[in-house]
């Protein structure tokens, strides 16, 4: 009688152990889980944070000064017009070249 009792605490306190042991575990899992989403979210924060520094605000500067390049041009071509010089002028002859030859403009690009 005396060893079985002792053998039903022995039980008990293993199975208390055991199940202790296994809630552990499972919060230590879910712990770990945790973070490592958290890494893996502050990983692609970082990420993103370098391309936004590195491609996106380069990318914007240089669009920008295309644009204003650009209008630039435009107004010039639209002053040719009126310029004195404007049936011998070598820069709307070539203009005008290109627009009838936008092969040639490749061409030109390329060398």
């Amino acid at each position: 009688m005396t060893l079985e009792i002792i053998r039903l605490i022995f039980e008990f306190v293993l199975s208390g152990t055991l199940i202790v042991t296994l809630v552990t575990l499972r919060s230590t899992r879910q712990k770990a889980q945790q973070d490592a989403r958290k890494s893996t979210l502050d990983n692609d924060k970082a990420l993103m944070n370098g391309f936004q520094e590195f491609i996106v605000e380069p990318l914007k500067k240089e669009v920008n000064a295309l644009r204003k390049d650009v209008r630039r041009l435009n107004r010039a071509i639209d002053k040719a017009n009126t310029c004195d010089y404007t049936a011998a002028c070598p820069v709307r002859l070539e203009l005008q070249n290109a627009k009838d030859n936008p092969e040639a403009d490749d061409a030109n690009a390329k060398q």
